[in-house]
């Protein structure tokens, strides 16, 4: 007797151990987990991937970085972002607009299935919008919320199209239907996508999942039923890691053929012939905001002489390792609606000194500053939160090239905390900032004159420049929409509401067996990786 109670307890352990690490939402997919860690890669068949620890491979919950990249592997949104950030068909084909931009009906692309053969309908993009906008707010949140906050219903039109409806015709921006599209019958409701914390992923995209063992790797192959075909490269093997650092290592040692690069100084890998770098501009800009609420600088020639006299390439060079890219606008100058003939401002010592004589500040020796008749110094603070070190050194750089041309900079150094409750109550001069721009180019939080002083800090008001943007919001084609950017940065250039200094960039570090037409962007690393072979 108690031998058997003995072998059932021995038998009732086994089975617990078996179900240890399976994933809590079985349905999802069926997934063969491997207790094998896969063997050390093999470029004749295999691309060897660092995959960060993560909390979730759920796209619409994950808030991990290598997670979302990866994700773009798997999952197709209705539209897809080319190089230069412009709007393409992926699930649907086509769009259509109404006269007042508000209502966008979505032609599908036919014959497409999930990874588990089961066939992709309108339902499945209804289900995924309703729900993103449940999640806008409260404790269930998407990094994809944003994209939905505009839409106000969608609705199915007929097996193949779908109408979505926006708040308001001033939203005319295709890249809102980027988000990844999820299978409605693999969650029994919608709240379920956001208690979906183990699911594997399943979508329709160039690869899918083959296996999974959570805490070692995710084995992707191609998809044989893609719409755009078969890659080159077949199989992916995404090597789960405790952090970047180690992703670096493991590229170091081999044992992958790319990683991201973290800091600044990726140019030592150079060094190694076996290794490649692929540099980008990201979407993080970082720029002067001048605060309007002060008389003084609501002077556009003292606030375009401050331009001229700050020599950006030395902050990129000095601070960033040369690895950033100079923009007067908050516009990545890869994108398709950047203004290659708006580029103004170049370091001019001369030109911002002439700008500032004949606004009648002049020079009074032995003192470098300038003064006014009345003899008031051109002196300005300048706001800097002091936890970001490298915007530190970029303000010290900046008081030293102003003091060139006659202007005393006083370099506020403050807490995060302190930062942002000066810049929401407007106690600054001019202010060091950055932004992590989104691919929806909308700059109506920054500019409008309507946006609340949580964006709109520095007090810009100007009738012209909201005209200008809803113009470009409301613009439908591409000949209009582009017309309508080049005239918003002609006018940010000129009247200097904040000074662009520049986008940061990054890279990809990748063994020399990897090439084709590698080409990665910020919004999306594996971009071009459907041309991506091995050499």
């Amino acid at each position: 007797m108690k031998k058997r109670r003995f072998m059932f307890c021995i038998y009732m352990l086994l089975i617990i151990l078996m179900f240890i690490g399976c994933e809590e939402v079985e349905d999802i997919q069926n997934v063969e987990e491997s207790m094998n860690t896969p063997k050390k890669i093999n470029h004749n068949n295999e691309l060897l991937l660092p995959l960060t620890k993560f909390e979730t491979l759920n796209p619409i919950i994950n808030t991990d970085n290598s997670v979302y990249h990866l994700s773009m592997l798997i999952y197709d949104g209705l539209l897809k972002l080319d190089s230069h950030q412009q709007p393409q068909p992926a699930l649907a084909t086509a769009w259509e607009i109404s006269a007042d931009a508000a209502v966008w009906t979505f032609t599908l692309r036919n014959n497409i299935k999930w990874h588990d053969g089961k066939p992709f309908t309108a339902e499945d993009v209804k289900f995924t919008i309703d729900a993103l906008k449940m999640g806008k707010s409260g404790k269930d949140t998407s990094i994809y919320a944003f994209y939905t906050d505009r839409i106000k219903e969608a609705k199915v039109v007929q097996g193949n199209k779908v109408t979505i409806v926006l708040d308001s015709g001033a939203n005319a921006y295709a890249e809102l239907f980027t988000f990844p599209i999820l299978p409605k019958h693999k969650f029994k409701t919608i709240q379920d996508v956001y208690t979906a914390k183990n699911l594997v992923p399943l979508g329709t995209g160039r690869y899918k999942v083959s296996q999974y063992n959570r805490s070692r790797y995710l084995k992707l192959v191609s998809n044989p039923d893609y719409w755009e075909g078969q890659p080159s490269i077949r199989t992916i093997i995404a090597q789960i890691v405790p952090d970047k650092e180690t992703a670096l290592t493991s590229l170091e040692a081999n044992e992958v053929a790319l990683a991201k690069s973290n800091d600044f100084d990726w140019e030592k890998y150079s060094e190694d012939p076996t290794l490649k770098i692929y540099e980008y501009v990201t979407q993080e800009f970082e720029f002067l905001g001048y605060n309007f609420r002060k008389e003084l600088l609501q002077n556009k020639n003292l606030r375009q002489a401050i331009a001229y006299g700050i020599d950006r390439q030395a902050l990129i060079n000095d601070i960033y390792l040369g690895h950033a890219t100079v923009s007067d606008v908050p516009i990545n100058p890869d994108s398709w609606l950047y203004d290659e003939n708006e580029k103004k401002y170049g370091y001019d010592v001369s030109r911002a000194k002439d700008i500032l004589a004949k606004n009648h500040w002049e020079a009074k020796y032995p003192d470098p500053y300038l003064v006014n008749a009345e003899g008031q110094k051109l002196s300005m603070h300048l706001l800097v939160n002091s936890e970001n070190h490298l915007r530190l050194r970029a303000a010290e750089m900046i008081k030293n090239h102003l003091k060139e041309v006659g202007i005393e900079i006083i370099i506020d150094r403050v807490s995060w905390e302190e930062y942002q409750n000066r810049l929401y109550s407007g106690n600054f001069d001019m202010v060091l900032g950055g932004w992590q721009l989104s691919t929806v180019p909308d700059l109506s939080f920054a500019l409008h004159s309507a946006s609340g002083v949580t964006n709109n800090f520095v007090g810009y008001n100007s009738p012209e420049m909201d005209h200008l943007l809803i113009t470009a919001a409301m613009a439908k084609d591409e000949i209009r929409k582009r017309e309508a950017y080049s005239n918003i940065q002609k006018n940010l250039v000129e009247e200097l509401p904040y000074f662009g200094l520049f986008f940061k960039n990054s890279s990809i570090i990748m063994r020399d067996y990897v090439g084709g037409d590698i080409n990665p962007k910020s919004f999306n690393i594996f971009n071009n990786i459907e041309n991506w072979e091995f050499e």
